[in-house]
């Protein structure tokens, strides 16, 4: 399996219900036409949530009667779902009466809170595109303006490309590429391509002026990009540089020159049993920039538990090679480090490990290849450390550096609520678990690295929760914690329906001199330019540092 449909399963499993009807998150999620049908004779405990879920397995198995009885129970227990009117429009059209598949459709359309934009990729919907009403249900520009619930300065916002190119699948800084003195950014769209090709694209923007830098292609079915971060000044020319990443096919990854975009390095795999490339980081700090690649072993393989491969920026050299423990742990799914003079994290995610395959992360302070800890899944983790690891700023005030850990897909409140954790990097002590609000949010969907917003001294966290639903259907929502006490300190609810905002989410630092700090956040699958084209967003924090701690800070210093 290619490795963005690895993910796809990942995602789609993690979603109460299904997001949407024709992708493959009923097998990835292990929901069988026996065990819906079974549960049917106890019909009268079911939920809205267990009736649309069953409405979908017959969906995809084209039993469009028994998906509109499934349907219509959901629609007794919860009448306003957008997600059930869209679901019995589908299945009117796959009974070939148009309709009544235009009667529902249009009523999903009309509650402004549900992703229209999937009609153009549904087949059951093909007999219904001649239509002129069919156009009509689809969002026009004005749906994606004003995204925020709340008051939200936006700087910039970048727009994917093309239909399913997946445009902020990954985005964050870099450091100032164009000699402006404003931190520049890199996005990722790791399905863009020609005629469907899934090469892969990565952009560098300049965020002061907004203009777009260079971009880096792969080739026909890499997925470049799949793995993408900033990693420092790695040949010595002042300016920062960049990795990226793309596992399928034959897995590649490569070091591009930060000023002009040319190949600096390229790495590959001797091995055909692995995803090479899964995840990229940086191992920097110092100046002395090396670089971490994610390389888990692929589905079905028997003999391969997953590595992780350190690479020098320099010179190309492979330093070192971790390994995972058991066959199935899926090591080096995700990949995190930092060095400078004190500090040396490497930190790698097995979403299969653990001592019930729920998760695992492990953090190495060195080179010996012996972890300095491990972070486990907790009783209702599902695959920790599956996408999300990093390491970040100083949160208990010791001076060091703290290891971030997501599984988005944990159900402490109900099915992928989502979890973290921060754990001392010192001692390996868990500082702070946050959960998120609702079930199905996918709350952890960020390396969540804010720096410190409120000036207390102390880092802050941004963190995605990708699949909120409260206000539209998958619109997202963005938390900024305190680090220091974990108190909630703003939320960022996007209100436009599919937009997945907080598909990712760090922090850029202060871009236009107000004071404040602002974030990098992105829309991984809006519609905006067609279905799952994504955009990307640099807004402010709105959060003033106090005067009084920005003079603590100043006189005891911050981390390095």
């Amino acid at each position: 399996m290619r490795a963005y449909q690895t993910v796809v399963c990942l995602f789609q499993s993690a979603i109460a219900g299904g997001v949407a009807f024709g992708l493959p998150w009923i097998v990835a999620g292990g929901i069988s036409p026996a065990s819906t049908h079974a549960a049917s004779t106890h019909a009268e405990h079911r939920s809205a949530a267990a009736w649309r879920a069953q409405g979908a397995v017959d969906l995809r198995l084209r039993r469009f009667d028994h998906a509109i009885t499934a349907f219509q129970h959901s629609l007794k227990l919860q009448p306003d779902s957008p997600r059930v009117f869209y679901g019995l429009g589908v299945a009117y059209a796959g009974k070939r009466d148009s309709a009544r598949a235009f009667e529902w459709l249009e009523r999903a359309s009309a509650s402004h809170r549900y992703d229209m934009t999937e009609i153009t990729e549904e087949a059951n919907l093909a007999t219904l595109r001649a239509d002129p009403r069919f156009a009509k249900l689809l969002p026009g520009a004005a749906d994606f303006e004003r995204p925020f619930v709340e008051p939200v300065k936006i700087l910039r916002e970048w727009r994917g490309e093309a239909s399913g190119d997946q445009f902020g699948w990954i985005a964050r800084k870099i450091g100032d590429v164009d000699g402006d003195g404003v931190t520049d950014i890199v996005v990722s769209a790791p399905t863009h391509g020609e005629k469907g090709s899934k090469a892969g694209r990565v952009y560098v923007y300049s965020v002061g002026s907004g203009r777009l830098l260079w971009t880096a292609d792969g080739r026909a079915g890499d997925e470049l990009g799949t793995g993408v971060e900033g990693v420092g000044d790695t040949n010595g020319d002042g300016i920062p540089d960049v990795a990226a990443s793309g596992p399928a096919g034959s897995g590649v990854a490569s070091l591009y020159s930060g000023r002009d975009g040319h190949v600096l390095h390229t790495f590959r795999s001797n091995r055909a049993d692995e995803l090479f490339g899964n995840h990229i980081s940086g191992v920097d700090g110092d100046g002395n920039a090396d670089l971490i690649v994610g390389a888990p072993g692929k589905e079905g393989e028997a003999k391969n538990a997953g590595h992780a491969y350190i690479y020098s920026g320099r010179d190309g050299r492979l330093l070192l090679t971790l390994k995972g423990e058991r066959l199935g742990d899926a090591f080096g799914s995700t990949v995190a480090g930092y060095a400078n003079g004190k500090e040396h994290y490497l930190v790698v995610g097995a979403p299969g490990a653990g001592p019930k395959h729920h998760g695992r992360v492990y953090v190495y302070d060195d080179y010996s290849g012996k972890p300095k800890f491990t972070i486990d899944s907790d009783a209702t983790g599902n695959a920790l450390g599956a996408m999300f690891v990093s390491v970040m700023g100083d949160i208990d005030g010791d001076g060091m550096r703290e290891i971030f850990a997501s599984d988005w897909s944990n159900d402490a409140k109900g099915h992928s609520t989502g979890r973290i954790y921060v754990h001392s990097g010192r001692t390996g002590q868990r500082l702070l678990t946050l959960t998120g609000e609702t079930m199905g949010e996918g709350f952890g969907t960020s390396p969540s690295v804010a720096g410190d917003v409120d000036g207390d001294g102390r880092d802050d966290l941004i963190v995605g929760a990708w699949q909120y639903s409260q206000v539209a259907e998958s619109a997202g929502r963005a938390y900024l914690y305190s680090g220091r006490d974990g108190r909630l300190l703003k939320t960022f609810t996007c209100r436009t329906p599919g937009d997945t905002f907080g598909f990712d989410a760090v922090g850029l630092g202060d871009v236009d001199g107000d004071g404040t700090v602002d974030l990098l956040i992105t829309s991984g699958w809006s519609g905006v330019t067609g279905h799952h084209s994504g955009r990307v967003f640099v807004i402010s924090s709105g959060v003033s540092m106090d005067s009084r701690d920005q003079v603590e800070r100043s006189s005891r210093g911050s981390t390095p």
